[in-house]
């Protein structure tokens, strides 16, 4: 293997004096050759696969047999790279308790899956990296053949805000169906319109971000990180700075200091904290219902939190559309249980002849796929909360007599 052969190279030049990241170079650079490969990225490969040789063997067992492929196994060490080895070690045995976590999902789904677990260990370095990467916001401007190229890079929590504006006002233009422009060409129009004439002292800045975090979270300094619908997994601290507005002391988290940053002054914002309950006991969202035809609003926007990713099992593909698991024509009901939010590929193939979906009621919106040759997947919603669904003590605590 890859790491094996590696480790001949180290060993080869240690008494020469190469440094170990020239000798790591050379041996990646073996490698992707013998691997028929770019060497782009080759370095990357071979620390995942220290991480599985020497710090998640349960991981690298399963591997082995073939049960997670090498883009899974990509997926889960890149977000592992960025802790020690003792954390690592940690999340391999929550792995070998739950052997199906990365069951039907996609390989963006694995890498926030496993971010989910690490930022619980880097929650302050990574709200201080956030704002340092907020400072060196900017935008560019490239002459193109017959056009002109723009490339930004914004803060977070504004930067989601605005795609999430220009998207949302775009779509419901397009909804109306008299405008011939397509969505894309919309979205480009809205960001040209919303300049302002001349140059305010300050811009303003209407947030609508859906953030999912436990109330430990944001009260009691738990390293339990938080959800931003749009964006993915973001540390504790920096969830708590977001909704406060305000530097939060650790040691006391009622103790506010204000920002006092070139952005701060440059931007209104105008935060909305819209709260999502969970079961007592569970890590999934309580259900609403509606007895209209279309979903509305409200329960899309529901939907659209609890989900997060696309339902159909292995898909990366970015969800857009809501819609009944079964059929409206067959008496689906509209209801939270008989929904959910998928790509449009996904939402198109699920009315081929002979696809059959139904819903398990038995389990937290778990969704039974028959894809019309003989085999079922079953699709099941991320936990709104941790990374694995971890049983309730209470529920199976037997009645006093």
């Amino acid at each position: 293997m890859a790491y094996f052969y590696e480790k001949q190279v180290v060993r080869e030049n240690e008494d020469r004096g190469v440094h170990i990241y020239q000798s790591e170079r050379g041996a990646a650079a073996a490698i992707a050759i013998n691997r028929r490969q770019s060497t782009n990225g080759a370095c990357s490969y071979l620390r995942a696969c220290r991480i599985l040789l020497e710090d998640t063997p349960d991981l690298f067992d399963c591997f082995a047999h073939g049960h997670l492929t090498e883009r899974q196994i990509k997926a889960i060490t890149e977000p592992l790279e960025e802790v020690d080895a003792n954390v690592r070690r940690e999340f391999d045995a929550i792995f070998a308790d739950h052997t199906d976590m990365f069951e039907n999902l996609g390989v963006r789904a694995i890498s926030d899956l496993v971010r989910k677990f690490t930022e619980r260990f880097q929650s302050s370095e990574k709200a201080v990296k956030i704002e340092d990467e907020a400072a060196k916001r900017y935008v560019r401007f490239r002459k193109s053949k017959d056009c002109v190229m723009l490339s930004a890079k914004l803060p977070l929590a504004e930067g989601i805000a605005l795609a999430k504006s220009i998207k949302k006002r775009a779509k419901a233009i397009f909804r109306m169906g008299n405008d011939p422009r397509t969505k894309q060409q919309l979205q480009a129009d809205m960001l040209i319109c919303s300049q302002l004439e001349g140059f305010p002292p300050k811009v303003p800045l209407f947030l609508d971000v859906k953030l999912i975090m436990t109330d430990k979270t944001l009260f009691a300094s738990s390293h339990e990180p938080a959800n931003l619908p749009g964006y993915g997994i973001i540390p504790a601290q920096y969830a708590r700075e977001l909704v406060a507005g305000a530097k939060v002391d650790l040691e006391d988290p009622f103790h506010l200091t204000l920002k006092d940053d070139e952005l701060n002054r440059r931007i209104f914002t105008f935060p909305e904290i819209q709260r999502i309950y969970t079961a007592p006991g569970n890590q999934d969202l309580i259900a609403m219902d509606s007895k209209a035809r279309e979903f509305p609003e409200s329960l899309k926007e529901f939907i659209r939190i609890r989900d997060s990713i696309c339902m159909t099992p292995y898909c990366d593909g970015v969800p857009e559309e809501i819609d009944h698991v079964v059929q409206r024509h067959l008496n689906g009901p509209t209801s939270v249980h008989n929904s959910s939010y998928r790509c449009r590929f996904c939402n198109l193939a699920k009315e081929l002849p002979g696809w059959y979906e139904k819903v398990d009621y038995s389990i937290p919106h778990s969704i039974v796929i028959n894809t019309g040759d003989g085999r079922t997947y079953r699709s099941l919603a991320p936990p709104a909360t941790g990374i694995v669904r971890e049983a309730d003590p209470q529920a199976n605590e037997q009645p006093r007599k």
